[in-house]
């Protein structure tokens, strides 16, 4: 009677571990964990890994820049008289980057004791594609007194065919000083400068020397371009999603399968998101590439283990890309949600 007590317990023990499929459904909310149990004890573990990707991470948050533009042309002024060296243009005596020259190169008043004023075509604007928003630009010259006297300088624009000049500054000293003037909207429109104006845009300055022979100097002009975007692409976040621990008494294959289950959602918020997923000691890891790919479109991945040779089992995500519909989470549809959520089922193979 004992043998045959002991022969049907080891057929249910086959029939268990030969037949059972266990799933377990993440929501990026707490970390259950999952206990296949028989009588004689748990044979596998199965829950969420503590190391998540951080999918909060890919909401888009305003980034600042500053795009730098420098003369490359004369522009619609070439009024101050006189130049150092006196060879070439005027726009390429004032065009260092990023360290100005100082006295090596310079315009200048000299000859005359009158209000004169340069302005010069600029390099190209190119922003981030036009995804950014402007948020101002600023006109930097930097200029001494040639004769130690007091001399007097203003940044100077022309936007939309009209000539706007900064307030005037007063100096005295033979040594260059770099000074600016700030707008943040067009002073011509009063509205936020688009890229439109920004490339059309002439720069320069405006002088007024002491004497005739006591000069205002300029070595350097350039125009800071500062700008507001969002990130709304790039590298999905690494991380860990399963631990699978099967009992160290089991030693047969294994199917796991990852489901995406809220593409409605995500495609809400995502032009597309792609996830490199792998599993070590799976045959998959094995092939070239070593990772399966997860996405909106897919919906899901398999992997197949031979023999439970492994302690634990993670599934991973190791790579990636996604993006966004926009950087402005306002004009995504109503419903959405930028973190996968994923279910999970392990089976006989």
């Amino acid at each position: 009677m004992k043998k045959k007590l002991v022969f049907i317990g080891m057929v249910l023990l086959a029939l268990v571990l030969t037949t059972g499929t266990f799933a377990y459904t993440y929501t990026n909310i707490g970390t259950t964990t999952l206990d296949v149990t028989l009588a004689d004890g748990v044979w596998t573990t199965y829950q969420p890994s503590d190391n998540q990707p951080l999918w909060n991470n890919i909401l888009p948050e305003g980034e600042f820049n500053t795009e730098t533009l420098v003369p490359v042309a004369a522009g619609d002024d070439t009024e101050l008289p006189t130049q150092y060296p006196a060879s070439d243009e005027h726009w390429d005596k004032v065009d260092d980057q990023p360290t100005a020259d100082d006295g090596d190169t310079y315009v200048s008043t000299l000859t005359s004791k009158h209000w004169e004023r340069d302005l010069y075509n600029l390099s190209n604007y190119t922003g981030v594609g036009g995804e950014e928003t402007i948020t101002g630009i600023t006109v930097y010259f930097r200029y001494a007194a040639g004769g130690g006297y007091n001399v007097k300088a203003m940044a100077a624009l022309k936007t939309n065919g009209q000539v706007y000049e900064g307030p005037t500054l007063t100096y005295s000293g033979t040594d260059f000083v770099t000074e600016s003037w700030q707008c943040t909207t067009n002073p011509d429109t009063g509205e936020p400068w688009t890229s439109e104006e920004i490339n059309e845009l002439q720069a320069g300055v405006t002088m007024k020397g002491n004497k005739k022979t006591k000069p205002a100097l300029c070595t350097q002009v350039y125009v800071a371009v500062s700008y507001e975007f969002s990130i709304t692409e790039g590298e999905v976040p690494h991380g860990h999603l399963y631990d699978i621990t099967p009992h160290e008494d089991y030693t047969g294959d294994l199917l796991v399968k990852l489901y995406l289950t809220n593409t409605a959602e995500l495609l809400k918020a995502y032009q597309y998101l792609n996830m490199k997923v792998y599993m070590a000691n799976t045959l998959e890891a094995e092939k070239t590439p070593d990772y399966q790919v997860l996405s909106i479109e897919t919906g899901v991945v398999l992997f197949n283990i031979e023999g439970g040779s492994a302690e634990t089992y993670i599934i991973e995500i190791t790579g990636g890309s996604y993006r966004l519909i926009s950087g402005d989470s306002d004009e995504w549809g109503a419903g959405w949600n930028i973190i996968p959520e994923f279910y999970c089922e392990v089976g006989q193979r």
